[in-house]
């Protein structure tokens, strides 16, 4: 389990004396202790009876953390020209606080952790919220079908589910609105609408803002004219930023419920990320190929991420 420090990086020792001691080796020490590289750690301050040290990382295993002070003063003292003095001690704020703690403390602590945060991983995860896009829905000369649809698929399969509202055509704007549903903590982000090829569908643009690692597979494919396709085709995209899923549909209501269909059903296999869009994207692809096909056409129809 890995712990986010939160911008608090910092921890010190005090009742601690250095004479001509190599501070690589006392950063590399510290690093060892906390099960880190030693280019990860580093001493950043000494002053009379006190040492501070920096790590130079977002995030950090919790058990390499908790309950670590003693594994720390023990390798700080066998090194030359380090001193600890009676009462020596690890302070920080924050997660990093959790050193001090006794192993056995530690131990308890780290338990009630792990089972605190599967149960909000399970809470986040049923959450969900649905947007919709395009200033024709915005208008009111498009009547949002998919919305409702979605929703109801997603408390039938056991989500607390709301309707988020309509994104603008921007990608700015809509990435700031679906970064707004992250920090509300919904666990499943759906946009449907907007991932074609015109010069206003950016909802594929703004979960990649998001998430610059989220899977975009193509659906259609098509040599851009620059009138009304000024891009290569149709994709969707699923995107994962902490324990939430961000995912783009296509606004056609079939494709939409076809979609969301197969993300359901992904979801409840378990599938990561990359396969399940390329889940998704495979029945949509399946679909115009059946509707191509009717119509004397098998060609534009991509079979790859991205």
């Amino acid at each position: 389990m890995e712990w986010d420090l939160l911008e608090k990086t910092t921890f010190w020792i005090d009742n601690i004396e250095l004479t001509d001691a190599d501070l690589g080796r006392v950063a590399a020490a510290a690093a060892a202790a906390l099960e880190l590289p030693a280019r990860e750690v580093m001493v950043v301050d000494v002053r009379p009876g006190l040492v501070a040290f920096d790590i130079l990382r977002r995030r950090v295993r919790a058990e390499a953390v908790a309950g670590k002070e003693k594994e720390i003063l023990r390798r700080l003292a066998e090194l030359p020209g380090v001193t600890l003095k009676p009462g020596a001690a690890v302070h920080s704020e924050g997660v990093l606080g959790l050193i001090a703690l006794e192993p056995e403390e530690a131990a308890r602590v780290l338990k009630e952790t792990v089972t605190l945060a599967r149960d909000i991983s399970r809470a986040v995860a049923r959450r969900a919220i649905v947007f919709a896009s395009g200033a024709e829905v915005i208008a009111g000369k498009i009547k949002d079908t998919n919305s409702p649809y979605i929703i109801a698929a997603l408390e039938k399969a056991g989500y607390q589910a709301r309707f988020g509202g309509i994104l603008e055509d921007d990608a700015v704007a809509a990435a700031n609105r679906l970064e707004g549903a992250l920090e509300e903590g919904y666990g499943l982000i759906i946009t449907t609408g907007g991932v074609g090829a015109e010069d206003k569908d950016f909802s594929i643009e703004a979960i990649l803002r998001l998430d610059p690692e989220a899977c975009t597979p193509w659906i259609l494919k098509f040599k851009p004219d620059y009138h009304r396709h000024h891009k290569e085709g149709v994709r969707i995209a699923v995107g994962r930023v902490g324990l939430a899923y961000l995912v783009a549909l296509p606004g056609p209501h079939e494709e939409a419920r076809l979609g969301c269909d197969r993300l359901l059903s992904g979801l409840e296999q378990g599938l990561e990320k990359d396969a399940l869009a390329e889940y998704i994207a495979g029945a949509l692809r399946e679909r115009w190929r059946s509707v191509m096909k009717e119509g004397g056409h098998e060609h534009g129809i991509p079979g790859h991420c991205r």
